[in-house]
């Protein structure tokens, strides 16, 4: 199986907050999760294009990702909220093998960063779900705008890393 892990956004057009900016935290992130998925011994290449505006990076994400061969493509987020109280990380699918996939993250992900009520939750309207040919996730791995959820992240991109390639390697074995 090969994996494209998408950094959501370009530098400076996600979200901020707590002295972290989402590009940043993804693309640790990112490096982490391909990391595990190789010692899986399951292909994954970042697809990164930081220097484009956030249109132009979300066009040119979604064309290298149907252009790459790739049988599933998770996109790595962080949630904001004008509620500093938000918090608690989720996924979002758009197909019904997206789901399972979904399903799989979360159910690994999530425990370590509750505060959702959905788990996993359907997003037909989000173009890098919608108009990819693999399976297809975006992870929201907590809440950057929670001081709480940006600092766990932060302090333990490892564990939040090993959760989503655990899962990714689950859905494979389905």
């Amino acid at each position: 199986m090969k994996v494209a892990i998408d950094i959501g956004h370009a530098n400076r057009t996600g979200a901020c907050g707590n002295g972290y900016e989402e590009h940043y935290v993804c693309a640790v992130l990112a490096g982490k999760v391909k990391g595990f998925l190789e010692s899986y011994r399951l292909k994954a290449e970042v697809i990164d294009f930081p220097e484009r505006d956030n249109n132009g990076d979300l066009a040119a994400t979604v064309r290298a990702i149907n252009a790459g061969g790739y049988d599933v493509s998770v996109s790595l987020h962080m949630d904001w909220d004008d509620d500093p109280r938000a918090h608690g990380a989720h996924v979002c699918y758009y197909s019904a093998k997206g789901k399972r996939l979904a399903d799989e993250i979360a159910g690994r992900l999530c425990p370590q960063m509750p505060g959702r009520a959905e788990k996993t939750v359907r997003r037909p309207g989000l173009y890098v779900l919608r108009e990819t040919r693999p399976v297809a996730v975006l992870v929201e791995c907590g809440f950057i705008s929670n001081e709480g959820d940006a600092e766990w992240v932060h302090a333990h991109a490892d564990e939040v890393a090993r959760a989503i390639a655990l899962g990714i390697a689950a859905y494979k074995e389905d």
